[in-house]
């Protein structure tokens, strides 16, 4: 009959499980650098490490969000600021054409300023990942096209309101999108072209080159310096809303390295120190084993005794 085991066996028989499950621990840790891979792991440090992923998670979403922004803010500079170059051209044809022209120099100035007003009309259909940014709400579609029968020589195919606002992690405004009507059609309370009008500034231009009017031309170009100088205005607009954008992602930057370092404080291993520990438990297994087996022949012979 074999004798059950003794208080000694037990004993021994416990540590060598403690051994094992604290060998076990550490080599995970080692391999996956990880320290708290689930609750039981260490269930004081969960709730720390839960608040941290949630913020990570959502400055993470911000800064993705933002750098959209980024790209649509930069697409809407380049484009003001190629209107902007495209209404000088049109004031210096201007100004040629309130001097006398032949009629084959001023065909060539009508055609130019056409030209102008063409390239103005595709600048406020500006897209960005197939989103018409300067359309508001309406962002799947432009807001205007060239018709020579209306009075600013353009059409509004849809009147849009921007409701989207852009804001940082804590909710502050950064920007809110403005609209081709903003930008190049603004309207007096009765509907009329308001000063700065683009569209109809460079229109007045055209009207007074087919009409060879000199005295029109020149007017026009009062008009024209007008609508640079307001769209000049918006092209500002755009530069403070690209800083601040630019420097939220900064912000933003400085805190996910926070976080990360905060989260790996939490949940990552100590690896040289794990590994530093996990040999010390291997040599506790290997010199416990070797009891064990001094052990087990004292058994043996105090079975066969």
């Amino acid at each position: 009959m074999i004798s059950p085991v003794n208080g000694v066996t037990q004993s021994y028989l416990d540590s060598l499980d403690r051994i094992q499950s604290t060998l076990d621990s550490v080599t995970q840790q080692v391999s996956s650098g990880i320290r708290v891979g689930q609750p039981s792991d260490d269930p004081s440090a969960v709730p720390g490490i839960l608040d941290t992923l949630s913020q990570i998670a959502q400055d993470t979403q911000t800064k993705t969000n933002l750098n959209e922004v980024s790209n649509e803010l930069s697409a809407g500079d380049n484009a003001l600021q190629n209107a902007v170059t495209v209404l000088g051209q049109a004031i210096s044809l201007g100004s040629e054409a309130a001097s006398p022209q032949t009629p084959t120099q001023n065909a060539d100035l009508l055609q130019q300023a056409q030209a102008v007003q063409q390239q103005l009309v595709d600048l406020s259909a500006t897209t960005v990942n197939g989103r018409y940014i300067f359309s508001g709400d309406l962002d799947d579609q432009p807001l205007y096209a060239l018709d020579a029968s209306q009075p600013e020589g353009v059409k509004q195919l849809a009147s849009a309101t921007s409701t989207r606002t852009i804001t940082d992690g804590a909710g502050a405004t950064l920007w809110v999108p403005l609209t081709a009507q903003e930008i190049f059609d603004p309207k007096n309370a009765d509907g009329s072209a308001a000063t700065g009008n683009v569209f109809a500034a460079v229109n007045s231009l055209v009207q007074a080159l087919q009409n060879n009017d000199q005295t029109a031309a020149g007017t026009a170009v009062d008009s024209l310096k007008a609508a640079d100088d307001y769209l000049s205005q918006q092209l500002g607009f755009y530069g403070i809303a690209e800083n601040r954008v630019a420097d939220t992602l900064t912000s933003l930057g400085s805190s996910l390295a926070t976080e990360n370092q905060s989260l790996s404080n939490l949940r990552d291993a100590d690896v040289a120190g794990d590994a530093i520990e996990l040999t010390q438990v291997q040599t506790q297994q290997q010199a416990a084993l070797s009891v064990g087996s001094k052990l087990s022949q004292l058994n043996l012979f105090s079975y066969l005794a």
